[in-house]
């Protein structure tokens, strides 16, 4: 260990900052213990209201529920919060204690924060037994090694496969929930809200966003400095009303109308042959019923469509209206999102990479390739941080101060027993 005195200040900052980093990991550990425990002393204050309730003689809705908005409003005045809120914290905190135990010691070890158990407890909505056992388990492992943001999809995900409904029976039931609604907002403003599948969502607002570039672009930003969503409510209105994006801005901006979507989604070749009912993805975002992929895969042009191997998730092939070449194909498929550990900025909107830089040697071949958004593009090449991509496409990130950080490509593995494929 060199003397402090004798050390460059480089030296000596690195090992500041090295430990700054060891406070706070354990300070935010320290911070998770506390609010674990805070979690287990709220489901205890609930199940007392419950036990309350089990003793009462009235057997009318209003007088149950007395026990609970007593116990509430006792808490949130002595902690001048809102007794409304303070009856949802203790309903979450004792279904979290009851529902979710493997997550809560996660919380309690310092593992996962608050907020990766929050996004645990919203995707289990739904299951039960053996199943939510199940997701509890894979849930906590997951949280404990990524971002909530790369964390939500794949609960998702695990939630979706421990459903017991098929996914296209509970598709088919939710689109009747399907609507267009608008809220008054003060200041002579509105909201105006869409429920739609989820295909359809993010594709109307991948395209309202590509338009909203295409205006920005062609525009100085002194005489039309409206933001990216400044633009695509614009947009938006522009097309509800005049089905044109024309008058979106003073100066012409030719094309604006023939920008398309994009949307990629995985299917299955089983999916698609109808031997079976195996949803689909919609890449990082959400589970896609089998009724609707088949509809997708059988000529919609404006999506990019992953088929894929039903157990092993390999990639059988990629079909999209106007191809890229065979490496940004491959690329984008095994990528899905900016590399970086805990970017899910989509690849559509980030640059490819030579992890080797090509001006010192690296190939342009797709073992030294890698999506990187333009953030954490400049990071790679302004900063020390360091990078080696291996041949299973797993990023190995090493940071100024020496920690090492692993980012894999997402998985396309789906671990059942069925039977042989028909290919």
């Amino acid at each position: 260990m060199k003397d402090a005195a004798a050390m460059s200040p480089e030296d000596a900052e690195a090992a500041m900052l090295e430990g700054l980093l060891a406070g706070v990991e354990k300070t935010r550990a320290s911070i998770a213990a506390l609010e674990a425990l805070e979690l287990n002393l709220l489901a205890t204050a609930r199940q007392i209201a419950a036990d309350r309730t089990s003793r009462l003689s009235d057997p009318s809705a209003r007088a149950h529920e007395m026990p609970l908005r007593d116990i509430a409003a006792e808490f949130a005045t002595a902690l001048h919060a809102n007794d409304r809120g303070m009856q949802n914290e203790l309903h979450d905190a004792a279904d979290i204690a009851r529902r979710l135990p493997r997550s809560l010691a996660g919380l309690a070890e310092g593992r996962i924060s608050r907020r990766h158990l929050r996004a645990i407890h919203e995707a289990s909505a739904g299951l039960d037994g053996p199943e939510l056992t199940a997701y509890d388990e894979d849930a906590a492992a997951a949280a404990s090694e990524m971002s909530v943001n790369r964390l939500r999809p794949i609960l998702r995900g695990l939630a979706e496969q421990a459903q017991q409904r098929p996914l296209t029976e509970r598709h088919r039931e939710a689109r009747t929930q399907r609507g267009v609604f608008v809220r008054d907002l003060p200041d002579g403003m509105a909201e105006l809200t869409a429920v739609l599948p989820v295909i359809e969502a993010h594709g109307a607002h991948d395209r309202l966003t590509r338009m909203a570039h295409l205006v920005r672009d062609a525009h100085d930003p002194e005489t039309d400095p409206r933001t990216i969503d400044q633009l695509r409510a614009d947009i938006l209105s522009d097309l509800l009303l005049t089905s044109t994006a024309a008058d979106t801005a003073d100066a012409p901006h030719a094309g604006i109308d023939a920008v398309h979507a994009h949307v990629r989604i995985t299917i299955p070749a089983t999916t698609l042959l109808g031997t079976t009912d195996a949803g689909a993805e919609l890449i990082g975002v959400s589970p896609v019923d089998a009724e609707t992929a088949r509809r997708l895969a059988g000529g919609s042009v404006a999506w990019t469509r992953v088929l894929t191997h039903p157990l092993t998730g390999n990639v059988l092939g990629v079909d999209r209206y106007r191809p890229s070449e065979d490496q940004r194909r491959l690329l984008r498929v095994r990528d899905e999102r900016c590399r970086f550990p805990g970017c899910r900025m989509p690849t559509h909107r980030c640059d490819i990479d030579h992890t080797i830089d090509w001006a010192h040697g690296g190939t342009t071949h797709v073992d030294n390739l890698a999506h990187l958004c333009r953030r954490h593009h400049s990071l790679k090449h302004a900063t020390p941080w360091r990078v080696r991509l291996g041949p299973d496409g797993v990023l190995e990130w090493t940071s100024p101060q020496g920690r090492h950080h692993r980012d894999s490509p997402a998985s396309r593995a789906v671990f059942t027993d069925t039977a042989d494929p028909p290919f």
